[in-house]
């Protein structure tokens, strides 16, 4: 069973993807903006994978990305980016930056199920 982060700012985003992880038998935990999913990888937690928004509150997905690409320590974690409002130039940038893969909002199922085994393989 993998653990999975979760960073996304909307309830209804939260459900779905926890949901999937859950009926996938692995654990979710959700973060309601970065700072907290940062705060909470920071805190010794060992995530499998990160799935995160892009555009929340405070630190959001671009400042998340690049401060667990800096950590030596969570360098290496898997991490899926879900949006639906940024553009192609935004896409490649993040995937420069550390992004692992992406998925546009709404999130597909049948996608984001591959992405988690894929990370969690």
């Amino acid at each position: 069973m993998a653990k999975i982060l979760i960073a996304e700012d909307d309830a209804l985003s939260q459900k779905f993807v926890a949901t999937v992880v859950e009926r996938m038998g692995h654990c979710p935990f959700v973060s309601p903006h970065g700072r907290h999913a940062w705060e909470a990888i920071c805190a010794e937690n060992h995530f499998d994978m990160l799935i995160t928004d892009i555009m929340m509150p405070g630190m959001d997905g671009t400042a998340l990305i690049r401060a667990i690409r800096e950590s030596e320590r969570h360098a290496k974690m898997p991490i899926v980016i879900m949006s639906a409002f940024i553009g192609v130039n935004d896409i490649a940038e993040l995937l420069k930056i550390g992004a692992t893969w992406f998925m546009a909002k709404p999130v597909e199922r049948a996608m984001l199920e591959d992405y988690i085994n894929r990370a969690v393989k």
